[in-house]
């Protein structure tokens, strides 16, 4: 028995590789992303990978733990102006985000003593410029009209597509949704959202609740699954991107649009018609899973009860005439400035024409 262990040591060892000095840093970061700030795994390898490649462009491999605690603020700016030249918008904001929750974490550890994260202001992008594509009600019901009721395929996208439109979550909510989730006898929906993991009971809507019971009455689950939607044939659970390609394929079988993943045009959809119905932001913010008011707010550009109030009529000018446009007798005050500041062709109105009722209904519409 003494000669057991030598026996067994004869065996070929695999090599353990050594960490790297970048993972002596950048790995308690990860672990700080996943357990502190509750972050999803794919934000995470996002950043801990732009931070490795900022490491490296910044310090020399045996002077990472050392001058990491000299690090400038005009080292981070300069970094990402530089970044600029080959990232898109939409990239650059994801690593300006990821360096600032870097000097965070190091400030936080004590690596660093003052906080540099304010060094890097916000980067504008373009992707919230326009107005957020959606689908007007007529083209929505069109939509789910487009699943046969008549089928267990049918009954089972149908009842996701109206989770997606009646309850505006996200294609990796609605793919995780279990049969523990659904509270038949009370009404309420079990909603984890996997960002920020938070989770909260949401009332069942009575038309999703009608959907999900024709479905699971069609296609009961047969296996030991316990995930709400299911490949009927195999019973593996339904992916987001499954669940999303579904949509599109609905979309372009009404002519709709053109086929692809398209479960976020319906929580787009979802969040419009609340502000257009009058719903405050905050109030849709909640119901999207928002941790804040930021990404909430470009629906403020299709509140049309609001853009109504904060553009009034144009002064002296109703109806149509020779420039599209016609007049009427304005006030005294208008009649007396119009030469100067009223517009002498629609072309020139710019905000106003943009902001009418008209305008926006038909951008909306669309």
């Amino acid at each position: 028995m003494s000669d057991l262990p030598a026996v067994l040591d004869t065996g070929a060892r695999k090599p353990i590789a050594s960490k790297s000095v970048w993972d002596l840093l950048v790995e308690p970061y990860q672990n700080h992303l996943i357990t502190g700030a509750g972050l999803q795994p794919s934000t995470c390898a996002k950043w801990t990978s732009f931070v490795r490649l900022f490491l490296k462009a910044q310090f020399k491999p045996n002077m990472v733990e050392r001058e990491v605690r000299h690090l400038t603020p005009e080292a981070l700016l300069d970094y990402v102006l530089q970044q600029g030249q080959h990232y898109q918008p939409g990239q650059l904001q994801s690593l300006a985000s990821a360096l600032r929750s870097f000097c965070r974490f190091l400030c936080a550890s004590g690596r660093q003593a003052p906080d540099l994260s304010p060094a890097l202001p916000p980067i504008s992008g373009h992707h919230r410029q326009d107005l957020p594509t959606c689908l007007s009600r007529r083209p929505l019901q069109q939509l789910l009209e487009e699943f046969d009721r008549r089928t267990g395929l049918g009954r089972r996208d149908y009842a996701l597509g109206l989770c997606l439109a009646r309850l505006g979550w996200r294609a990796g909510e609605v793919a995780a949704l279990s049969l523990e989730d659904v509270d038949w006898r009370n009404g309420w929906l079990r909603w984890a959202a996997p960002k920020g993991r938070r989770e909260r009971p949401l009332p069942l809507p009575a038309e999703v609740g009608r959907a999900l019971a024709s479905y699971l009455r069609s296609a009961p689950p047969r296996g030991t699954g316990r995930r709400l939607f299911r490949t009927l044939r195999h019973e593996r659970p339904l992916r987001a991107s499954w669940l999303s390609e579904r949509v599109g394929a609905a979309m372009a079988r009404g002519g709709l649009g053109r086929a692809g993943k398209r479960a976020q045009l319906l929580r787009r959809t979802f969040a419009t018609h609340l502000v257009q119905a009058g719903a405050s932001l905050k109030a849709v913010a909640d119901l999207l899973g928002h941790a804040s008011l930021s990404p909430t707010q470009i629906y403020a550009k299709v509140n049309l009860p609001m853009l109504r109030a904060v553009a009034p009529p144009w002064p002296g000018e109703v109806g149509r005439g020779r420039h599209g446009l016609s007049k009427r007798r304005q006030p005294s005050i208008w009649r007396a400035v119009a030469p100067w500041v009223l517009p002498s062709s629609p072309r020139e109105l710019g905000w106003a024409i943009w902001l009418s009722p008209r305008a926006n209904t038909s951008i909306v519409e669309r």
